[in-house]
């Protein structure tokens, strides 16, 4: 896994471009990021009104994705914001519309090419679920995370291949106390999508679109949040496992955005970021 540290990146300031796949054509996306070894990507996918596309026989690629604006038709579902699917690699990936458009966050474990049809045995089964539906679970977090309201609802949980997937919720008005607080490390890569919310980091204040990569065993955090934030998170080869280190950070309520960010994205670590507020 060589994708490049990213604490964090704003998707509004990320530029939208034509998709190359055909299963997607006619779909705009923006990179938030790729491995260069496994070819895995991390996009937001923008569906145009009107879009339609057949069924396709199967990628060489497991698929996630979350709609996150608008709503998509999937084999006569339909499918509104926080509606999660997972679709195996080899496994059909049926027909797909967006009468109004869509915007969903979209993940490849591979590059996601035609593929030929796998052995039925070998096709895991697909999964395609509403969030709201699900209940708000402390299990699987570590004891930090739960003493401070943090809740999770499992979309794919641990054991369904590689990784995790889930919505994380946090509180208002959290806070580590005297805003000093312990860093969090985990054993696999661990990427984060701000649904709606704020996040208060040491590099900046996280708002709805944020983005963040974090490759394994480097610390992130603290955290606190004014209005509380939910979030998705996915982890890499492993649950939710955490480790906080020994030491501890200050933050503030209202940090300077101060990034951490790969080479082909340091012009935007320039420009600041605020959202509108009034």
């Amino acid at each position: 896994m060589s994708r490049p540290h990213i604490d964090f990146v704003q998707s509004q300031s990320l530029p939208w471009q034509p998709s190359p796949w055909p299963h997607l054509r006619g779909c705009e996306l923006k990179i938030l990021s790729r491995d260069a070894e496994d070819g895995a990507w991390s996009l937001l996918v923008r569906f145009p009104p009107r879009w339609a596309q057949a069924a396709v026989a199967s990628l060489a690629a497991d698929e996630e994705f979350l709609v996150v604006d608008g709503h998509l038709v999937i084999d006569g579902r339909h499918c509104e914001h926080d509606s999660y699917g997972w679709i195996p690699a080899g496994c059909r990936h049926g027909e797909r519309r967006s009468p109004e458009g869509a915007v969903a966050l979209v993940f490849y474990s591979a590059e996601p090419a035609p593929a030929a049809e796998a052995p039925a045995a070998a096709v895991r089964e697909p999964r395609l679920v509403d969030g709201y539906e699900l209940a708000w679970a402390t299990e699987g977090l570590d004891a930090a995370m739960v003493a401070d309201g943090r809740r999770a609802k499992w979309l794919r949980p641990p054991g369904e291949g590689q990784g995790a997937t889930l919505l994380l919720s946090a509180p208002p008005h959290l806070r580590p106390p005297g805003w000093r607080g312990t860093q969090e490390r985990h054993p696999g890569a661990e990427e984060l999508f701000v649904l709606a919310g704020d996040l208060v980091g040491r590099t900046g204040e996280l708002t709805s679109g944020a983005y963040r990569w974090s490759p394994a065993g480097v610390a992130h955090g603290p955290y606190g949040s004014r209005g509380g934030c939910l979030a998705v998170l996915r982890t890499h080869g492993m649950g939710l496992a955490t480790e906080r280190t020994p030491y501890e950070l200050e933050i503030v309520r209202s940090p300077a955005y101060q990034p951490v960010l790969p080479e082909a994205l340091q012009s935007l670590g320039t420009r600041g970021w605020r959202p509108l507020r009034y």
